[in-house]
């Protein structure tokens, strides 16, 4: 693929995901599938339409498949397919999750046996020589994302920007790593979330809802652990996939353990996460969430200097 065919599908994605999440949000009001204001955790001051993330989800499937059949031809059909269907069915648990308020143990078994699908479709870590154990490491791996970026879909922009910058830097990794296919996900992925930002930057006028929150981890899960030379040690493999998603990590990790020290279920819902400790202390949201993006880029571009050293 060619720079041109990166940038055609980059701007592609970008311009379906604006027009996408636009109609999403008339739907939306149509059907009133809205995310209402509580007083509490949800603070907005009127309710929000909730369905961009099926807009985010359809954008990026029309044009990473487009592409890739225009571009590198019927060879990409098997990965477009292993990639995209576990990614669809994501996004569909998150569209229950967001109508039904699934429990969590059956949404966490489901995500499981998703993630399970993707790796019948060729998504597989490479870090030891047991291949269970890769299996297990893999799923365990798709099933922390994406409930670190639903998590970290707590301020406007936040979790899109997260996508946005983690993606990016994946995308860059991928072609020095010389995978191409791989770029033009990454890419695209970008694209996508630029769109949504469109609309979801502060003050939001659309919120991803689970659909969107669980497909967007789950793209993300599934570019960086793509990003596998075999020229590459295991642990310097490990720690640039690690890098290039710290700030969801960072955050789930964060949640989790205060919540259980103070004995409060990991799962509960809460104002208690990295972007509301900092806009407690003093800075407005689109601040708080450049603050922590601030952080990303830092370590993603680690990640992309690693890799530039390690696979010149």
């Amino acid at each position: 693929m060619t720079p041109f065919a990166y940038g055609a599908v980059l701007v592609a994605s970008l311009l379906v995901s604006v027009v996408l999440v636009s109609l999403s949000r008339r739907v939306a009001v149509r059907i009133d599938a809205l995310d209402h204001p509580d007083g509490g955790r949800k603070t907005q001051e009127s309710p929000i339409p909730r369905l961009g993330g099926v807009a985010v989800a359809l954008s990026l499937t029309i044009v990473w498949t487009g592409a890739s059949l225009i571009f590198v031809g019927a060879d990409a059909l098997s990965l477009v397919l292993g990639i995209m269907l576990p990614g669809v069915a994501m996004a569909l648990l998150g569209l229950m999750d967001d109508r039904h308020n699934l429990n969590p143990w059956f949404r966490l078994a489901s995500q499981a046996v998703i993630a399970a699908g993707a790796l019948l479709g060729g998504s597989r870590t490479g870090l030891t020589s047991n291949e269970i154990v890769n299996a297990a490491i893999f799923i365990l791996w798709v099933m922390i994302i994406v409930n670190a970026v639903n998590l970290l879909d707590n301020s406007d922009g936040l979790a899109g920007s997260t996508v946005l910058v983690s993606a990016l830097a994946s995308g860059i990794v991928a072609l020095i790593f010389g995978q191409f296919l791989v770029a033009a996900l990454a890419f695209a992925l970008v694209g996508v979330a630029a769109g949504f930002l469109w609309h979801n930057w502060y003050p939001a006028k659309v919120y991803l809802g689970d659909s969107g929150a669980y497909f967007l981890g789950f793209m993300l899960a599934i570019v960086v652990v793509r990003l596998r030379p075999t020229e590459l040690p295991p642990i310097q493999a490990a720690a640039i996939a690690v890098l290039l998603v710290a700030l969801p990590l960072v955050d789930l990790f964060y949640v989790v353990t205060r919540r259980l020290a103070k004995g409060i279920h990991p799962f509960t819902a809460g104002r208690d996460h990295l972007s509301h400790t900092v806009q407690r202390r003093g800075l407005s949201v689109p601040h708080a969430v450049l603050v922590l993006e601030s952080f990303l880029v830092l370590t993603s571009g680690l990640a992309v200097v690693l890799a530039a050293v390690a696979f010149p």
